[in-house]
């Protein structure tokens, strides 16, 4: 099932080490994939947390659009799930978790405050729109050099 939009189409974006699980089982661990999340810890927002507006293409939330520059093409983030926050007092926050260039990255429809705990309570995954490969980097043409290897003996 792919995960729907709301009526509003700008999101807030914040890459994933800006949150920290403040309290339960990985307390202190940086958040850098989907299953650094466990449901019942209580996590914070970073007070340099870096917030960046995306935008949901096609009305549905399975991939968000982000402009980095004029001159370069814009960022897709795919949505990979759904998370479901509350905070202690008893407000909502439903957070998209997304991936962009292999970094993790949380979409809400407005910031997460710095300062409020907020306990995961629900985490469903959305169907992927994307296969996920690895492309491999290409290597760089050797150049001369008068380097010389040497090898240690003893």
């Amino acid at each position: 099932m792919a995960c729907q939009s709301d009526s509003a189409t700008t999101y807030k974006a914040c890459p994933a080490q800006g949150l920290r699980a403040e309290f339960g089982v990985c307390r202190g661990d940086p958040i850098r994939r989907l299953t650094d999340l466990v449901p019942g810890d209580i996590y914070q927002v970073k007070p340099d947390a870096l917030w960046s507006s995306v935008t949901a293409q096609g009305g549905t939330t399975d991939r968000f659009t982000r402009s980095v520059a004029a001159n370069l093409p814009a960022d897709t983030l795919n949505t990979l799930a759904q998370l479901i926050f509350m905070t202690t007092t008893g407000r909502r926050a439903d957070i998209y978790a997304t991936v962009c260039n292999g970094e993790l990255y949380f979409i809400g429809e407005t910031e997460m405050q710095s300062g409020v705990e907020y306990v995961l309570i629900d985490m469903s995954m959305c169907d992927l729109a994307f296969e996920p490969v690895i492309v491999p980097t290409p290597v760089a043409a050797g150049e001369p050099s008068n380097v010389i290897a040497l090898r240690a003996v003893g």
